[in-house]
């Protein structure tokens, strides 16, 4: 087993090499763009002369913001486990409502998306990371008058802690009763997601995804308490240094966030010691068997607190614009921030021009002017002079007209770069439900762009998803109840399988309420016309009818399931069951059936006669046949002729 010492040794091998570190060229431009996000100055103003500054990063970044979010978070059923097969349907709806509830309910959901897309936006890559959480949750009871059995399996009970008791003897029951107080210690397991701020992430910058990178780590600011609550052994902690050359506070990027505060200070930083925790997920032979592990080692300084080998890396990164072979590429903040800067730097000179036109510098005759006079420059104030000529304004340019040609054309370039300006798009765009007059749109540079970036973060919270759901197999001790839509339903981790095929559904319903419920019923006309066409069980099913007004209502109340429409068996197919007769009935059928066979009678008896009738007319035309005959022989033979008989 390699030494303590040694696994030292490789993660400050790794450190010199990872991407992205506080002192690097990109967290200063990370740092840089949160200026520019919220305004700042660039440090070249002067005294006397125009400070404005545009806000073209702000612009881009919240505008496509609220276009990709608002796909992401009309609702929170944003992830879909798809079926793999017909006996799947329920575990896959099952698996879909409970990773749904984990991410929404026990985690920030709505928090956690806009963040990391907040973060990728503006800051080139978003970090979410998801691990199973271990905390002692410690309850106070008190138990009386309990056998001796029940207070030796108290006593044998690794959760239990008896802080008191007292024995006495019940005469009742001839036998020893105990009382007192005791505490249980229970494991509280769950699933946490989490945005990592992007200072405190570092990938080895040969990485291009973070399953396959060799060396991974959070770096973040802990408390001892915090320390000891994750499960660190407090002589460890003791033993590290709360100082250990770095602080969270001051990397760039925090400093850049902490636009209306105070800078940080040795006195506050002297109220609570900090410990600066490294998490590291490093692939490493650690049991020199010529096979790397991936392990996680936990470290304060060099004093390793924890190591252990792990069978995943729990973090998932995005980046909006990606670059081939490179894990973090590009953000829309990279290129709106040099026209912000072009476009503040224009304003600054027209409202200077303005300024030298409205109060222009004059050409003054020395000794001929009263100078307190001319130092006012209040509207409709008078000139004091000797002479008549002894002031002059000479004439000033304007540059109005070649600014505001100049602020167009960056204007331009802000769209073609980016790819949203104050032009936004709605999710029926994305989804290609459009109308033939917003084709154009579709098409557009723009709105591809947008839509991209869009699908770039679904799969970035597929990945997230499918992380929550691998977490919920592996950890689950037994089933779990949850509420869902007003009900509590009972579920199973345990039970479920390896699934891969999990959908991040990119602005579930195409658009706004109003424009999902439009589509709603048109489906409900489609069913209508097919049961009027006797479609009833065949191509539409009472259970599908039920679903789709079930998704109507859910649309604007999602806690009314099931409270107007109960769902019709699976046996059921909508046509109505047979009665059996009533006593009546079967009287009057026996009725008809006897009048029934009577007429069959009648008709067999009126065909036999007519078969009768037919030979009697048959033997009728074979006599006058033979007659006729012979009578056509005497003619010949002049002589008598018998046919026949």
């Amino acid at each position: 087993m390699v030494p303590n010492k040694d696994l030292i040794t490789a993660i400050n091998s790794y450190e010199d090499n990872v991407s992205d570190h506080m002192d690097s060229d990109a967290a200063q431009t990370r740092a840089d763009l949160i200026d520019y996000y919220l305004g700042e100055r660039y440090g070249n103003e002067r005294d006397g002369y125009s400070k404005i500054v545009t806000r073209e990063v702000y612009q881009t970044v919240e505008n496509i913001k609220a276009d990709v979010a608002e796909l992401f978070i009309a609702d929170d059923e944003t992830v879909r486990f798809e079926p793999e097969g017909p006996e799947d349907v329920e575990g896959a709806q099952q698996a879909t409502d409970y990773v749904r509830y984990v991410f929404y309910r026990q985690n920030d959901g709505f928090g956690v998306i806009l963040d990391s897309l907040m973060d990728g936006l503006l800051q080139r890559q978003g970090v979410i990371k998801r691990w199973r959480s271990m905390e002692d949750v410690v309850t106070s009871h008190t138990f009386e008058e309990i056998s001796e059995t029940a207070f030796a399996i108290l006593m044998a009970d690794p959760e239990v802690e008896i802080t008191e008791y007292e024995e006495s003897f019940d005469e009742l029951t001839q036998m020893n009763v105990y009382a007192g107080k005791m505490l249980r210690t229970k494991v509280d397991s769950e699933t946490k997601v989490e945005v990592i701020p992007p200072e405190e992430f570092a990938i080895d910058s040969d990485a291009v995804t973070v399953e396959e990178a060799k060396y991974v780590r959070q770096r973040s600011m802990k408390s001892k308490s915090d320390l000891i609550s994750m499960g660190f052994d407090t002589k460890k902690i003791e033993k590290a240094s709360p100082s250990s050359g770095y602080n969270e506070y001051d990397s760039p990027e925090k400093i850049a966030r902490n636009f209306d505060g105070d800078n940080y200070d040795d006195e506050n930083e002297n109220i609570t010691k900090m410990y600066d925790l490294h998490e590291v997920y490093m692939r490493y032979d650690r049991d020199e068997d010529d096979y790397d592990e991936l392990i996680k080692v936990c470290k304060i300084g060099n004093v390793i607190l924890n190591v252990e080998e792990v069978d995943e890396i729990p973090f998932v990164v995005w980046t909006p614009i990606r670059i081939p072979h490179r894990l973090t590429g590009l953000c829309p903040a990279d290129a709106a921030a040099p026209l912000q800067k072009v476009k503040s730097t224009l304003w600054r000179n027209q409202l200077d021009n303005q300024y030298n036109l409205n109060n222009g510098r004059p050409v003054i005759v020395e000794g001929q002017v009263d100078l307190d006079s001319v130092m006012s420059s209040k509207p409709g104030a008078p000139y004091i002079v000797k002479h008549p000529n002894a002031i002059s304004f000479p004439q000033q340019p304007s540059f109005g007209q070649h600014t505001y040609n100049m602020m167009g054309i960056a204007d331009q370039m802000l769209e073609q770069n980016v790819g949203s300006t104050d032009n936004s798009i709605s999710p029926d765009i994305l989804h290609g439900n459009t109308a033939a007059g917003a084709v154009s749109q579709v098409l557009s540079k723009r709105q591809a762009r947008v839509r991209l970036i869009a699908r770039e973060f679904g799969e970035f919270l597929r990945k997230v998803f499918m992380g929550i759901y691998e977490l919920e197999i592996a950890h689950a001790q037994d089933a779990s109840i949850f509420r869902l839509d007003n009900k509590f339903v009972e579920v199973d981790p345990r039970n479920w399988h390896a699934r891969k095929d999990v959908t991040v559904l990119v602005g579930l319903g195409n658009g706004s309420k109003t424009e999902q419920l439009f589509h709603m019923q048109q489906t409900m006309a489609a069913q209508q016309a097919m049961l009027g066409a006797g479609g009833m069980g065949i191509t539409v099913t009472p259970q599908q009818i039920v679903q789709l007004q079930e998704d109507m209502v859910r649309l604007y109340d999602k806690s009314a399931h099931g409270r107007y429409f109960t769902e019709p068996p699976a046996e059921f197919t909508g046509q109505p069951e047979p009665q059996p007769p009533s006593a009546q009935e079967q009287a009057l059928m026996a009725q008809v059936e006897i009048e029934r066979a009577k007429l069959e009678l009648d008709r067999q008896e009126l065909a036999l006669k007519e078969q009768q009738f037919m030979l009697k007319v048959r033997e009728h035309e074979d006599e006058n046949e033979f007659k006729l005959a012979e009578l056509n022989l005497e003619a010949r033979s002049e002589r008598a002729v018998k046919i026949g008989n």
